[in-house]
């Protein structure tokens, strides 16, 4: 019997494994993850408090915007053919509004986008932003429905022919500000719209690939965007992945820390749990960018292996980040409802704030607790690599001081909202609720609760992670693609492809990126 074990039960991890057990049924598949619940930071939870002697039940979930899920998307088809339940999506027009100071807020609409080029300071701009649009669109169709990854010389050369403008921005990626300059685009304002997302990447716009920035980017404005709705979250997308992994015959095992990949001559042997030696004939590495080199490390005698671990230790590591959760009166609410009817508030900061960065991203889930409060949520980036290893020693060495601080920051960041948004002061935060810092993801194996590997330059396109690392051991999801629900997904689907190949010598489909079906690039169901 062929034995398979995957490291991570994310998203990237519970496809791979679906995709294996549905290929091959009398193989064993285990998938071990660090967390009690699966989901990787595609998670949710309820969480319990009082106000004033009263219960109050609330989410925590981060409320990411996705798309390519709704009937006939790739995404919705790939769950239909692994027999998973699609969620409950409630459709995103206004995708944020963006704060300027001492301007008008100006919300950026999927179905709009063209409107920022009416912030534009002269004619000649407003023509380079409808130029940063027109070419954002032809660069994501061409990639996503023309180009292939990894293409062999016929594909490469049919590559050529039909996309040369994608091939020649694949060549030259570089970060996504240098090109925003490059095309002309001088105007603060519309400059900090374009760069608004940023904190989604998991790197600022100054180190983000241009590619990875401008394809999220064109999938929002383009696809439909989507949030889960009627008490779906993205956990239930986790769970519903997990149910079907398990009632395949898969084996996940969770709260259980993988330590380290063993390996014998050239190939990966298995895996060692605690003290325990534990053997297999192929192992998948489903994890952030943390956890991969510390997992491979001991096989850095093998070639492919030392580069690998070269590379990783070049890249520049992801943003960690902070999230604060607030009870609010729904007073608060009806006075300004946008902040319901739009996905994100995106503030502009003054300089010398108190966060370490321009921008103080706000929301407030439409859900209404005890008929009297909403949550309100902010994020915060935090890309100082030495206060986020601050966080984990602190967390380690002195729990009750840690949960203090994370108290006094959470309320230094209301002082901050309450600075550049008035309705705050009228209508202050009742109570602190949690507030998570870059320690508080340890439980989900990783600091750096956004990004597989940094998508920067240095590792996107031609060169990013592969995901084949030897001819048994692989990597998924995030790891060897892009940040993201979307990318975890592809890069799942992806990495299968390879892997089956390199298993078994079967070659799925005519495409190795999961996308449009008319690419038939699914394996027939048998």
């Amino acid at each position: 019997m062929y034995k398979k074990i995957i490291i991570g039960a994310g998203l990237g991890g519970l496809i791979h494994g679906i995709l294996h057990k549905m290929a091959r049924p009398d193989d064993e598949v285990v998938i071990y993850d660090g967390n009690r619940i699966p989901g990787g930071f595609c998670t949710a939870f309820k969480k319990h408090t009082t106000y004033q002697n009263e219960k109050i039940t609330y989410t925590v979930n981060i409320p990411l915007i996705t798309s390519d899920f709704q009937p006939g998307d790739p995404l919705a088809n790939l769950l239909d053919y692994m027999g998973v339940k699609n969620l409950n999506w409630k459709v995103i027009d206004n995708l944020f509004e963006y704060y300027p100071l001492n301007e008008e807020p100006f919300v950026l609409r999927g179905k709009d986008p063209e409107s920022l080029a009416n912030l534009a300071s002269s004619p000649k701009e407003k023509a380079n932003v409808m130029k940063f649009f027109s070419m954002m669109k032809k660069f994501y169709n061409d990639l996503m429905e023309k180009c292939h990854l990894f293409p062999n010389p016929i594909e490469a050369i049919g590559m050529l022919c039909r996309t040369p403008s994608a091939i020649i921005r694949i060549l030259t990626d570089g970060t996504y500000l240098k090109t925003i300059d490059k095309i002309g685009i001088k105007t603060q304002t519309i400059r900090e719209i374009l760069c608004a997302a940023e904190a989604f990447l998991g790197v600022e716009a100054d180190l983000v690939s241009s590619a990875a920035e401008l394809s999220m980017i064109q999938s929002f404005l383009q696809n439909t965007s989507l949030q889960p709705t009627d008490g779906d979250t993205f956990q239930t997308l986790s769970d519903n992945l997990a149910e079907r992994f398990k009632e395949l015959g898969g084996k996940l095992e969770l709260q259980t820390r993988v330590k380290k990949v063993t390996f014998q001559g050239k190939k990966a042997t298995g895996v060692i749990i605690g003290n325990e030696n534990i053997s297999a004939d192929s192992v998948v590495i489903a994890t952030a960018q943390d956890v991969i080199a510390p997992l491979i490390e001991d096989g850095a005698y093998i070639s492919s292996i030392k580069k690998r671990l070269k590379k990783i230790e070049k890249l520049p590591p992801p943003n960690s980040d902070y999230y604060s959760y607030f009870l609010i009166d729904k007073k608060a609410i009806e006075e300004k409802p946008e902040l319901l009817n739009t996905a994100y508030h995106i503030y502009k900061l003054p300089e010398n704030n108190e966060i370490d960065n321009w921008k103080l991203p706000v929301w407030v889930p439409n859900e209404l607790i005890n008929d009297k409060y909403y949550v309100l949520t902010m994020v915060i980036t935090e890309k100082d690599q030495n206060k986020i290893d601050e966080w984990v020693k602190l967390r380690d060495t002195n729990l009750q001081k840690y949960t203090e601080e994370k108290e006094k920051m959470a309320w230094k960041f209301i002082k901050t909202l309450q600075d550049v948004e008035p309705l705050f002061v009228k209508y202050p935060p009742l109570k602190h609720l949690m507030t998570m810092s870059p320690a508080s993801y340890n439980p989900y194996g990783s600091k750096y609760p956004l990004s597989g590997l940094a998508p920067v330059p240095e590792n996107f396109l031609l060169n990013r992670m592969t995901p084949v690392i030897l001819d048994n051991l692989f990597l998924s999801g995030n790891s060897n693609f892009c940040c993201g629900v979307w990318g975890a997904m592809a890069g799942a689907w992806q990495s299968f492809v390879c892997a089956y190949e390199k298993e078994f010598g079967i070659k799925i489909g005519n495409h190795d990126i999961l996308y449009k079906s008319t690419l038939k690039n699914l394996p027939a169901k048998k």
